[in-house]
């Protein structure tokens, strides 16, 4: 069976606007050092940097499934909010478990550059008690140099300004600060006009480019059409190619055959070095069609599409404010904004459990997202300039949850179900999600109480509030804190080395890769993308794929 556009809404096309850019791989020689199966943050981020490392010696194929949609993200080109663009392009490649109680949102972006060209662009990072949760070597690399390493790639954002700083600098002040680092939240939104202390430069040569994105990244990587010598070295691109499988063949090498989304004609590619990076939903999908599945070792082949985890986040607490006090009143107007993160330090009680396995997000002016006046022209958007509105959420760590998975069947058209518990099922949270990360357990009420607690700890900092939100609980008037997970975050399908539990002191090793990401029993073959995460971490996962994508470069090359 051969794969014939099965994801309804994927957008399938080689528009002049992609070909007049950047030259579609048209070269006879099918043979390259490196292929790199997607063009997300994983594969993007990967490409580029193995590209500077090794581009001038050695060839390096990019195959993405999707099209050519835009060549920048979303916010760089208009003010519609990202999500909704998003909706737009999400591809159906997956089906709904047909029980109640299991829904799992969104559906994957396939195009170049992936999700990266729609997504948020923060890049908190992961906490010490967070990356507990990763082998050894991968925490002293992260920690040593490629957190940071990911974020300068990611040309991280410095500051809102003097009012936002100022705000932190309150918040850290009070008792908060015993419990959690506070910091403006990081975005991979470009700021060259800022020196790193926030302070304006006196010199503008640099432009910003708005928000980080890998299409950016792969366009500049390949130059402008004809690009390169198609036979020779250098870093190639073909899109509209979907990945049936990975086939082992003679000398170590790998077959990577591919489907023209197009015309549906089909073509092979060999490298001794093949990275899949289609993401939690696609690339155990992926492996489940290669030649990898059938060598695994049956525990390690009962992982393969399961443990797929996002991280609880819950709604949002609204409320409108005047000042911040717990000092001299700082002002805030409607014209203020400020995105401040909360990180939990991990702090546990006499029984070793950590006392908030969670992290608060939190703005003030929450409209002010990405603002860009690209047409001054255009009349105010009518609001209440009187009032400033603040809102908060936390967003929970999750050990990898192995009752959720990708049910790949070899009659699923590409299209299997996916089983995901709805984090609206509190019980199941608080009984078997939350004891596992954090060591406790709690009944609903007193669950509830922490929200509602630490939200007041926030909140009653400031002065003239008018909440907008009732409390989290399960009475009338009040707000159930969580819904449903998404596909965007989500991570585990193709895990390496793991904790189950915090309770647990060493790391099972029937993974799928290993510290490496290289694949058990497939030498040469690599997974780049969510699905090697250990765990779901309560930050925003991107910083930390970009920090493995860099540090599995470097270990290629």
């Amino acid at each position: 069976m051969a794969f014939r556009n099965n994801y309804a809404n994927m957008v399938t096309e080689r528009p002049q606007s992609h070909t007049r850019l950047i030259r579609d791989y048209d070269g006879s020689n099918p043979d390259f050092d490196f292929i790199i199966i997607g063009s997300g943050i994983g594969g993007g981020i990967l490409a580029d940097d193995l590209a500077d490392r090794v581009g001038h010696d050695k060839r390096i194929l990019v195959l993405e499934t999707g099209s050519f949609l835009y060549p920048t993200h979303v916010y760089n080109i208009s003010r519609i909010p990202n999500f909704s663009v998003a909706n737009h392009f999400g591809a159906d490649c997956f089906r709904p478990y047909p029980l109640p109680g299991h829904f799992i949102g969104g559906t994957p972006q396939m195009g170049f550059g992936g999700r990266s060209i729609f997504w948020s662009g923060l890049i908190p990072q992961a906490q010490d008690w967070e990356i507990d949760y990763f082998p050894q070597s991968v925490r002293d690399d992260f920690s040593a140099s490629y957190f940071s390493l990911a974020g300068e790639r990611m040309n991280e954002s410095i500051s809102l300004g003097s009012k936002a700083e100022e705000l932190v600098q309150r918040f850290r002040s009070s008792s908060l600060n015993d419990d959690f680092v506070i910091e403006q939240t990081p975005r991979a939104l470009h700021q060259p006009y800022l020196y790193p202390d926030g302070t304006p430069r006196d010199a503008f040569f640099d432009e910003p480019t708005g928000v980080f994105n890998t299409a950016e990244l792969l366009i500049n990587q390949v130059g402008l059409t004809p690009g390169a010598p198609q036979e020779g070295n250098g870093l190639f691109i073909k899109l509209n190619s979907f990945v049936e499988g990975v086939f082992d063949v003679p000398f170590g090498w790998h077959e990577v055959r591919t489907t023209n989304t197009l015309d549906g004609g089909q073509r092979s590619f060999y490298a001794p070095q093949v990275i899949v990076a289609a993401g939690s939903v696609e690339s155990p999908k992926l492996i489940n069609r290669s030649s990898a599945y059938q060598n695994f070792a049956e525990p390690v082949r009962q992982k393969v599409g399961f443990g797929l985890t996002d991280h609880p986040v819950s709604g949002e607490s609204q409320a409108y404010v005047s000042s911040l006090g717990g000092g001299p009143a700082i002002p805030l107007t409607r014209h203020d904004h400020a995105k401040i993160i909360f990180y939990s330090r991990g702090l546990t009680d006499a029984s070793g459990h950590i006392d908030l396995p969670f992290n608060v997000e939190m703005n003030i002016n929450h409209e002010y997202w990405h603002l860009r006046n690209n047409d001054p022209s255009s009349l105010p958007a009518v609001d209440n300039f009187a009032k400033t509105r603040i809102d908060l959420k936390y967003s929970f760590a999750n050990c990898l949850d192995d009752e959720n998975g990708i049910l790949s069947r070899w009659d699923d058209g590409y299209t299997p179900e996916i089983r995901f518990r709805r984090f609206s099922d509190l019980d199941h949270l608080l009984q078997n999600r939350f004891p596992k990360v954090a060591g406790w357990q709690k009944s609903p009420q007193d669950f509830f109480n922490l929200l509602n607690a630490t939200r007041d700890r926030i909140f009653g900092l400031f002065n003239g509030l008018e909440t907008l939100t009732g409390d989290y609980g399960g009475g009338f008037g009040q707000q159930w804190p969580f819904g449903w997970g998404t596909v965007h975050h989500a991570c585990g399908t193709l895990r390496m080395p793991w904790k189950a539990a915090r309770s647990e002191s060493s790391f099972s090793d029937d993974s799928v890769v290993d510290e490496n990401l290289q694949v058990r029993n497939a030498p040469g073959l690599y997974v780049c993308d969510m699905s090697v995460m250990p765990i779901s971490t309560a930050a925003n996962p991107v910083r930390s794929l970009a920090a493995l994508s860099l540090r599995l470069s470097e270990h290629l090359a």
